[in-house]
């Protein structure tokens, strides 16, 4: 009899454990939770819309899905069984878990204090959130709103971070990251600000390396396929642009990498959705041919040289692309372009 109730009551604890677990990222009960009064939310001192944070332990937290349609990342995805975010700007793929002290960033990781649950809603401290969107996030006492700096020009160290995590996560070197905040040593404690390189010390080229095969299940000639795909291409001019983009907004509306995914598809190749990730297909080339994919760094929104916009390559010094002032439009001598020129990075094959 003593060894049944033993063992219930060793089933009962261990069930309770359970259950505790799996609540990863809600709040600890004795977390002190404060509600804020609606604030202005400002990016780059223009105030763009509200926002309702909450105090946790004297942390400023902000709701985490709002915050992120206000950045842009309007595709977000929830994984209910393990309790994790997807997002994505066209760019990159933010993935978050809650209560987890890591995110993914494409293909890099980063840590951030983790997210908490408050009345059903996630909530990310503004530390985190200026790790998770490249940008600093600051809450201004005077006036009660939350500012944001956009591309962050700051970085707040998180628990576990590096010199040389933070110096490839910003696709710089820990040597330009010492020199811009004129640090002697490798010493950096949690909560420290530091400075980001400069954008002439920031770029992504990563991707030129990887060499991944693309599906294509075309079976026409490579010259009539490049052609098609501009063909396909130049029949979505004048649709509009959003922000991450669905396939299910086209042909109304796409970003940068739904648009050339679509197209792509459309003549028979597989290539991923965000313009990150499609860098890591095919093979770099410095002469281009018609249908080369072309990748941009953009620098007002990003500080850290990321790949930020795809076009596709049209034969005649001319690239079709969907950019955030046009919508799908043709933009000729591109690589003369005062503003592609200087942000061009490189190119990939993807159509042999």
């Amino acid at each position: 009899m003593k060894n049944n109730k033993f063992k219930s009551l060793r089933s009962a604890i261990i069930a309770i454990l359970i259950f505790t677990l799996s609540l990863g990222g809600g709040l600890q009960a004795h977390a002190q939770v404060q509600k804020v009064p609606t604030a202005g939310i400002a990016i780059n001192g223009k105030i763009v819309d509200g926002i309702n944070p909450i105090i946790i332990n004297g942390k400023y937290y902000l709701p985490f899905v709002q915050l992120s349609k206000i950045l842009g990342y309007n595709n977000i995805k929830y994984e209910q069984g393990t309790g994790t975010y997807q997002i994505t700007d066209g760019s990159t793929t933010v993935r978050m878990t809650m209560g987890g002290t890591r995110a993914k960033k494409s293909n890099e990781y980063i840590n951030i204090e983790p997210p908490k649950w408050s009345n059903n809603t996630a909530f990310v401290s503004m530390n985190a959130a200026g790790a998770l969107f490249n940008v600093y996030i600051y809450f201004k006492q005077e006036n009660g709103s939350v500012q944001i700096q956009k591309p962050a020009r700051k970085y707040v160290v998180q628990r576990g971070d590096t010199l040389w995590t933070i110096s490839r996560a910003h696709h710089t070197t820990v040597q330009e990251l010492k020199a811009a905040n004129n640090l002697s040593t490798n010493l950096i404690l949690i909560g420290q600000v530091l400075n980001i390189p400069g954008r002439e010390k920031t770029h992504e080229l990563e991707p030129i390396r990887e060499k991944e095969p693309v599906p294509n299940d075309h079976h026409t000639k490579l010259k009539n396929q490049r052609q098609g795909v501009l063909n396909q291409a130049k029949k979505y001019i004048g649709a509009g642009y959003k922000f991450g983009a669905t396939l299910a907004d086209a042909p109304k509306l796409f970003d940068c990498s739904s648009f050339t995914q679509l197209v792509f598809q459309q003549n028979g190749i597989t290539i991923p959705r965000v313009s990150r990730d499609q860098a890591s297909k095919g093979t770099y080339v410095k002469e281009l041919k018609a249908g080369d994919l072309m990748f941009f760094t953009n620098s007002d929104l990003y500080s850290d040289g990321r790949i930020g916009h795809v076009g596709i390559y049209m034969g005649d010094g001319s690239m079709i692309h969907a950019s955030s002032s046009k919508g799908v439009s043709i933009t000729e001598n591109v690589l003369n372009n005062p503003y592609w020129g200087k942000n061009y990075l490189f190119s990939k094959r993807v159509i042999q």
